[in-house]
């Protein structure tokens, strides 16, 4: 398989990624004989990212081969949670990764005989069965067990029986080390602990992470191997691990050892570093092509992916099938000397490999409609119905019958009237390959065919080997696709699936990929959109390079906009992780998600948390006063310059530094301010953690000057601040400084309605960057006698405020109706010298462009004063949301 489907350079790089798996992850620890003493942990547990459609069963496959070679005493592959992705890894393992014909001699291999005849809610009596003296001989001889088991509750069962009471006896009674690898194909799916048992299915569900637990722990002791010469790791792959981050992490399959992203060759990237992708010597031909290409845009003012807001219905599915017959004829039209498709069909040849070379390029087209199994029958019914010139309820029959066969009737006639439909799809691809054939590698040809010519080849070549096909769990449902020529009893025959427009919902959206893939029409919605489910449901990513020029997905706008979100926040949580591979003990990455979408909903009780601190942060906890000394006194020397006195009935409001602050200089002014003698609460824990994972994806280091960006006091012990923290506030003004200097992955704005900040013209809005006024508020108290703010120069008096525990118990004030009838307060202080309100947006925050507001409160307590820095921002900035999960719906 690698040899035929990635070049050189990308089997290296995928050979590069497993030596780091198998050496950092699964031979981390040495082995020894079992003594507590001697080996720290009998278990170990991560995560592998991999990208939708991007080979990861290749990774799988070669950390498979590289682990037994490194000796490896047992390998469990967990082969998805549906029959067909279990086979489908299973025929891949027997077929790559040990080609020996006495293999049986090598390895011992479970199941012991072929699955293919098992049924989904069943299994044969002895599937996965292996005798004492078998298991014996396998641990004297050190021959390495080799299971593929379908993730389904029974199947685990009895693989854990076989392990439990068959190899780990052998292996106690050989007394020697034993290492056991368990892989978890697709890991988010099935395998997240949750506590949510309501319903049956849920139930069943839910077992499944604890069947997997047995493999290698008793139940009578948790956190422990099953026996001491045995050491397990799991080994969860899947490409949207958002879920496997956000699930407790005491729960036992939660990754806590390591994390590790696997590399996709593209456009950009060097193989050396540790990037998301790597630029491939062969061009186009050779790349991924994920989320950068069809969201970012290689193909520049062609986009890939096309609105359909403006079609009906039923246009949109007559429209997205011209542009699959047009791409298809181009394609056939690419490879000369290809027989006619409909000859072909027909024929019988005497290799695979004369079949595989008469039909031609294998051809496909995906309908996402729903969830609901009835809106996709009832779309191939529409499809037949329209291209055989059928009234409408005839198509259902020709379902029931199995006549499943693309008419050519309708076809002819809407060529006919709807020239201008067919030709616009080939104008459009003449247009895109021109693009493409600017960039790297050998473009896609273009075989200067008019539309007469393309006519004739889909009415006479095309459309009588096309075929609609339902891909659902509903029994009326077509099995799985085949793209590979099929043997019969005379010789071999073309591909059934050479030609197919495949209607399906969930069971296409994990695992299956579609050869040949070009055109997709996805009408699906979700009122609650999670961003790892609709991220699997991208079946058009893949390798496409060949004929990318040809390869468009059509689907509503605001669906566009999600996927091209969902791809920032997965380079973002990628970026985190290459990171982190380097660490020894990696602390989860920081999840993103949106504001009109979630990260995932697998995982209970999850919420954003954004960078943005608000409109008005305001830091309610109190020093004492005689510990509050060294914030006064960079408060003092701040103004030591010129200020102006802010009026006030009867006395003076405060004072207002005469010149502003930029964004960077209000930030480290806030990062002086320290609170060691805070009492009550704990350290944010999140805080930290959040501005690294920043820093991590706008690739934030040493000798930057903006690093770190979170500079809170190692000494300091703050409350649970969330906000109000001061050094938070900073960390804000700091990011948005460096966000106006180069693009932040994954970010939005805060303005309302809030943009998308790729899309942002950044020169234009570092103009409209604020710079902010600093006030010093002042208030009716005494009047402030020793200390820093003794000597500044002009009366401070405090302000009478109720403070309960260290901790003021309101905030902003004075809120007070002006002349023009307006409700305002101190949040607005640097405007009381003209009684003018900057522009506001309709929540009454500081619209854009406008300046900010540092409001230091001076707060009269029993013995002096203390400070209390406020903020009044404009919104504009950058922000994210960072998925994190309440305990107990708390935060």
């Amino acid at each position: 398989m690698l040899e035929k489907s990635f070049g050189e350079q990308s089997r290296s790089v995928i050979s590069a990624d497993a030596s780091f798996i198998v050496d950092r992850c699964i031979f981390a620890d040495p082995v020894g004989t079992g003594e507590e003493d001697e080996v720290p942990s009998r278990e170990r547990r991560g995560v592998v990212m991999g990208a939708v459609q991007s080979g990861k069963t290749a990774s799988m496959l070669a950390v498979i081969a590289k682990s037994l070679d490194a000796g490896i005493d047992a390998v469990v592959v967990l082969g998805g949670t549906r029959t067909v992705l279990w086979l489908q890894t299973w025929e891949r393992l027997l077929a790559q990764v040990d080609t020996h014909e006495n293999r049986h001699l090598r390895r011992v291999m479970l199941p012991t005989a072929s699955p293919t005849n098992i049924a989904e809610d069943g299994m044969r009596p002895g599937l996965y069965n292996l005798t004492s003296q078998q298991a014996k001989r396998a641990v004297a001889n050190k021959r390495p067990i080799v299971v593929v088991a379908m993730k389904q509750v029974a199947h685990l069962e009895r693989v854990a029986h076989t392990l439990r009471e068959v190899v780990y006896p052998a292996v106690a009674s050989a007394d020697r080390p034993f290492r056991l690898l368990v892989i978890d194909d697709e890991a988010d799916d099935s395998s997240i602990a949750e506590n949510d048992l309501t319903t049956a299915a849920s139930i069943q569900e839910r077992q499944v992470p604890r069947r997997i637990l047995d493999l290698w722990e008793s139940r009578q002791r948790p956190g422990e191997t099953a026996i001491k010469q045995l050491q397990a790791t799991y080994l969860a792959y899947t490409a949207t691990p958002q879920a496997n981050f956000l699930q407790d992490q005491s729960n036992p399959l939660a990754p806590k050892d390591f994390v590790v992203c696997l590399r996709t060759p593209g456009a950009s990237g060097n193989e050396e570093r540790r990037e998301p992708s790597y630029r491939v010597h062969e061009g186009v031909p050779g790349w991924y092509t994920g989320g950068d290409v069809y969201y970012k845009g290689p193909t520049g003012s062609i986009p890939l992916c096309m609105p359909t807001d403006t079609m009906p219905e039923a246009e949109q599915l007559q429209h997205a099938v011209r542009g699959y017959l047009v791409a298809s004829a181009l394609r056939l039209a690419r490879a000369p000397g290809t027989p006619e498709p409909s000859w072909a069909a027909a024929q019988i040849f005497e290799t695979s490999i004369d079949a595989k070379t008469a039909g031609g390029p294998v051809m496909s087209m995906l309908v996402h409609p729903s969830a609901a199994m009835n809106a996709h029958f009832e779309t191939a019914e529409h499809l037949l119905e329209w291209s055989a010139g059928l009234g409408e309820g005839e198509g259902a029959a020709l379902v029931a019958s199995g006549q499943v066969a693309l008419g050519v009737t309708g076809i002819v006639e809407d060529m006919d009237s709807q020239t201008h439909r067919w030709t616009q799809w080939l104008d459009n691809y003449n247009q895109s390959n021109e693009v493409v054939a600017a960039l790297e590698g050998d473009a896609p040809t273009w075989p200067g065919l008019g539309w007469v010519d393309l006519r004739a080849k889909i009415v006479d070549e095309i459309v009588p080997v096309t075929t609609v096909a339902v891909i659902n769990s509903d029994e009326r449902s077509s099995d799985r696709p085949v793209f590979e020529p099929v043997q019969s009893d005379d010789g071999w025959r073309v591909a059934p699936n050479l030609s197919t427009i495949f209607v399906s919902g969930n069971v296409m959206s994990r695992g299956l990929t579609l050869e040949g893939l070009s055109t997709t029409l996805f009408t699906r919605t979700s009122d609650e959109p999670a961003s790892d489910t609709q991220m699997q449901m991208q079946r058009w990513f893949g390798y496409r390079g060949r004929y990318i020029d040809v390869c468009r997905v059509l689907m509503p706008r605001l669906q566009i906009d999600l996927f091209r979100d969902y791809h920032e926040t997965d380079v973002a949580l990628r970026l985190q992780i290459l990171d982190a591979m380097t660490d020894d003990e990696p602390a989860p990455p920081t999840v993103l998600q949106g504001r009109n979408y979630r990260a995932t909903a697998k995982v209970r009780n999850v919420r954003g948390r954004a960078l943005w601190p608000g409109a008005t942060p305001f830091t309610t906890w109190l020093n004492p006063p005689d510990n509050d000394v060294d914030n006064q006194q960079a408060v003092a020397d701040l103004f030591a310059e010129p200020s102006t006195v802010v009026d006030g009935r009867p006395t003076a409001r405060g004072r207002l530094l005469d010149r502003s602050l930029t964004l960077l200089e209000t930030a480290d002014l806030l990062d002086v301010f320290t609170y060691p003698a805070v009492e009550s609460g704990a350290v944010d824990p999140g805080a930290a953690s959040r501005w690294k994972a920043v820093e991590q994806i706008a690739g934030i280091g040493t000798g930057d000057p903006h690093f770190p960006v979170f500079r809170m006091r190692l000494d300091t012990d703050p409350a649970s601040w969330g906000a109000e923290n001061p050094n938070n506030v900073a960390a804000y003004l700091r990011f948005w400084s460096l966000a106006l200097e180069r693009r932040v992955s994954a970010a939005f704005s805060t303005d309302e309605p809030p943009q998308r900040w790729s899309t942002i013209d950044l020169v234009a809005r570092a103009d409209e960057a604020p710079n902010f006024r600093v006030g010093l508020r002042f208030g009716p108290g005494d009047r402030v006698e020793k200390g820093p703010l003794a000597g500044i120069g002009f009366p401070v008096n405090g302000m009478e405020r109720t403070v309960t525990e260290s901790r003021l118990t309101s905030r902003w004030g004075a809120r007070t109706r002006h002349a023009d009838g307006t409700i305002w307060g101190d949040e607005f202080f640097d405007c009381y010298p003209t009684q003018l309100l900057p522009d506001l947006t309709p929540s009454r925050s500081r619209d854009r462009g406008t300046s900010g507001l540092l409001l230091i409160h001076v707060i009269q307590q029993e013995n002096g004063v203390s400070l209390a820095p406020a903020l009044s921002i404009p919104v504009g900035g950058p922000d994210q949301l960072h998925a994190i999960k309440e305990n107990n719906g708390g935060g």
